[in-house]
């Protein structure tokens, strides 16, 4: 007996509907990566993680100049709508990861050179924790949940990284000497190497985690590459001077460059749907690519300025956080409203 085949019925169908449209694949598949919705987030909005456990996305926002303060917004990642927040007025926050485990969140709060840690569970600020010097600049935060140590960027010249220990939630040591504006940080093959951004220098570095030195370091392929992830074999990283995104393997070698807007910032990878994500300040748009191909599938208008992207791991939901567009207010003349800024704009 044959046994009817939904998933071939509808191969079919489509094979059909393309030789008949004359369209091909991807412009099929570009029609289906769409804006399903955007929505207020908070004041100054930076980046979000997306907590496993709970299922919401936690934004967070460093207020703004007519409107300071801080806090970290949890999201409803159906409506968008702010269920909760948890007020972080003293070290606004702008960098977040989170420990899925633990269900700690980390946040770097640039404006104070510290980071924080916070209890999702109770909404409590658990440490706020520096590193004993008296200048520093955190920026990205990344966690290794299975070592369960927290690492942060500190921006600078030279930069260097902090590690944390994540059960005391203590400093615990510096990894120094990275080079010229250290940015971004990712895992690939496994948590003794940290791939970092050296913005500076155009270069990606490779940071043994065991013996806290550089190993080696490479072109990123573009200029002033800002932000890195990696699907285990290959890295993705956004230049943000050069509006590219570069593909790379672990040891370096370029494998792709693709033009996808000026001021590329945010970087995402979906193992779900195998899709790149880029979010392109300068443009107002986050381009969405196939990540076998590279082929552009879609340039959507997201918001003022697309500043970070999370994935959802299970459904491969797009995030994106949009800043506001200003500038310092003049005198005599009445504040401009961006009501496409500090918004999280969700894509399907």
């Amino acid at each position: 007996m044959n046994k009817h085949n939904p998933t071939s019925t509808n191969m079919n169908m489509l094979k059909v509907i393309l030789a008949f449209t004359g369209m091909t694949l991807p412009i099929l598949q570009a029609a289906a990566q769409q804006v399903d919705k955007s929505s207020p987030a908070g004041k100054g909005v930076y980046e979000s993680a997306f907590n496993s456990k709970d299922g919401h996305v936690y934004v967070t926002s460093a207020g703004s100049r007519t409107a300071p303060g801080g806090a970290l917004y949890k999201i409803n990642p159906q409506n968008l709508s702010i269920v909760d927040s948890i007020s972080l007025k003293e070290n606004p926050p702008f960098g977040i990861a989170i420990n899925n485990k633990t269900q700690i969140a980390y946040t770097t709060n640039t404006r104070t050179n510290s980071v924080s840690a916070i209890d999702l569970k109770s909404g409590k600020l658990l440490a706020t924790i520096t590193h004993g010097e008296e200048k520093s600049h955190t920026r990205e935060v990344i966690v290794d949940e299975d070592n369960n140590l927290v690492y942060v960027s500190d921006v600078g010249d030279p930069s260097s990284i902090w590690v944390i220990n994540g059960k005391t939630n203590t400093f615990s040591h510096l990894i120094s000497d990275l080079g010229k504006t250290a940015t971004g940080m990712t895992f690939a093959k496994s948590k003794d190497k940290l791939f970092v951004t050296i913005m500076g220098t155009n270069s990606i570095a490779v940071v043994d985690t065991k013996t806290r030195k550089i190993e080696k370091s490479f072109p990123s392929g573009g200029e002033a590459p800002i932000n890195i992830t990696s699907d285990g074999k290959r890295l993705f990283v956004t230049n943000q001077k050069s509006g590219t995104l570069t593909v790379l393997d672990t040891e370096g070698k370029l494998l792709k460059s693709i033009a996808t807007g000026a001021g590329a910032i945010g970087i995402a990878y979906d193992p779900v749907k195998n899709r790149l994500y880029s979010a392109n300040r300068q443009t107002g748009t986050t381009t969405v690519l196939d990540g076998k191909t590279y082929a552009v599938l879609a340039d959507l208008e997201t918001g003022s300025a697309p500043n970070h992207v999370r994935i959802d791991p299970k459904t491969g939901a797009a995030f994106v956080v949009n800043k506001t567009k200003g500038g310092r207010p003049v005198e005599g003349q009445a504040p401009v409203v961006d009501t496409n800024g500090d918004t999280i704009t969700k894509i399907n």
